[in-house]
């Protein structure tokens, strides 16, 4: 994901089919297809198709264009160029990038996977701008000191003079690039990068942060990583697919790690594989896959040393709660059709979405006992600062889940979102009042 503030599993790297939300879940997953070809028309084989960002077909978008589960998912091309991307969300449009060693990125907007196959051209990249010294090169090594191919190197950030910019950095540098048969990557940069912050991740190994500066060849060794595994019990018995998670504690840039993921099988057991060595996290289920069958608080664990397993035993689901309430336009005006709210956890990198109907009435269910945020983009409307539970510090409403909630009232005055200096917090209100059990707001 580009801004941060913020089936058993065979590799660190490996999504879990999971459902964005209930209703998806319930529709045909379309798999998206097509073909790469060079210029003159040949197929382009081993191209990496990634779905990049995504955008509802209806309404407006609740979340980051690149939080969506299927944003994670891609695809390699075969020898005459074809690839697949199975099970996307019908409900969604993608922007799709391609890259490819020796040739330019190429991107794809607005794709729908239900309207049939797409094609892509890449051209060639120019030598003389390869060989630039704004640009960067690079080779990837597994753990016994061979070329690791198919390792994602994904910009996160970028150096330029005295400042350091996280997120979109598309301006300023490639997209992303990819270790080749022989572990080689490169990145295009704009003269006044000094340098790109990215993470490097791949299968069978555990993902880190690289700094890398153009005009130098990096040396990239990455690591077996650590194995964490348990088992999801539900009144002492093993609970079947239930996603887990693992996201670190510290969320500063350049440190923060997440999307460590797995299923658990019909024996409730659980194995994150390829997990980075000493490091504080957060573990979590994610609340799409219990499917209101209970919930999971956060547990915070510490991997070991590169190469060890550390083994958490029984993990007890404990009753969720129920968050549901109603979103008023205070001018009066109905809310928009196919207007979506966003349920995010403070600590665990999980989150879910649920259509307001057409009153603005919404329902949550299997929310942990923990704090939680609320997003809602509407346009023309911003959340009222007359709200007990207003986030001063995000702009949405944040607080605690600690029982179940039927009938809050959130609030949207008409203006546009904007940041708050600490001199507009009136006196007694918290800029993050995430710990404060959530209430209605009063018009």
């Amino acid at each position: 994901m580009k801004t941060l503030t913020g089936y058993l599993i065979l590799a660190g790297f490996v999504a879990i089919p999971c459902s964005w939300s209930a209703r998806v879940a319930a529709e045909t997953r379309p798999d998206l297809s097509g073909r790469v070809t060079r210029s003159d028309g040949t197929p382009l084989p081993k191209a990496t198709v990634f779905i990049y960002t995504a955008g509802p077909k209806k309404g407006t978008a609740s979340t980051c264009p690149s939080c969506y589960p299927d944003c994670r998912k891609n695809a390699q091309t075969d020898a005459q160029g074809r690839f697949t991307i199975e099970a996307l969300d019908p409900t969604l449009r993608f922007r799709v990038l391609i890259v490819a060693s020796g040739h330019q990125p190429e991107f794809l907007t607005k794709v729908d996977p239900g309207a049939g196959p797409v094609d892509a051209v890449l051209k060639p990249l120019d030598l003389i701008l390869l060989k630039s010294k704004s640009n960067i090169t690079g080779m990837v090594l597994d753990p016994a000191g061979k070329p690791l191919v198919g390792v994602v190197i994904g910009p996160e950030g970028v150096e330029r003079g005295t400042t350091t910019q996280w997120g979109g950095t598309d301006d300023f540098v490639d997209p992303v690039g990819v270790s080749d048969d022989h572990g080689r990557f490169s990145l295009r940069c704009q003269e006044n990068v000094n340098a790109v912050l990215a993470l490097a991740d791949g299968r069978g190994v555990a993902k880190r942060w690289v700094t890398l500066r153009p005009g130098r060849d990096h040396l990239i060794r990455m690591q077996e990583g650590v194995t964490v595994t348990g088992r999801i019990v539900r009144n002492g018995q093993p609970f079947k697919n239930a996603a887990v998670g693992l996201v670190t504690t510290d969320r500063t840039c350049g440190k923060y790690l997440h999307d460590f993921e797995a299923s658990s099988d019909a024996n409730g057991f659980f194995a994150l594989l390829n997990v980075a060595p000493d490091n504080d996290y957060y573990l979590f289920t994610k609340m799409d896959s219990l499917q209101d069958q209970g919930a999971l608080p956060v547990k915070a664990i510490k991997s070991g040393t590169n190469g060890s397993v550390l083994q958490l035993g029984d993990l007890a689901l404990t009753a969720g709660y129920r968050l549901a309430g109603k979103v008023s336009l205070t001018d009066g005006q109905p809310v928009p059709p196919d207007t979506r709210l966003f349920l995010g956890r403070e600590r665990a990198w999980d989150h879910t979405e649920t259509p307001l109907d057409p009153d603005g009435r919404f329902e949550f269910r299997g929310i942990p006992d923990e704090s939680v945020s609320l997003t809602v983009k509407i346009k023309g409307y911003t959340f009222s600062t007359r709200d007990p539970n207003f986030d001063w510090a995000n702009g949405g409403i944040a607080g605690r889940v600690n029982k179940n909630i039927d009938n809050l009232a959130v609030l949207m005055d008409p203006g546009e979102p904007r940041s708050y200096g600490d001199e507009e917090i009136p006196p007694g209100a918290d800029r993050h009042p995430a710990k404060k059990p959530f209430r209605s707001a009063k018009p």
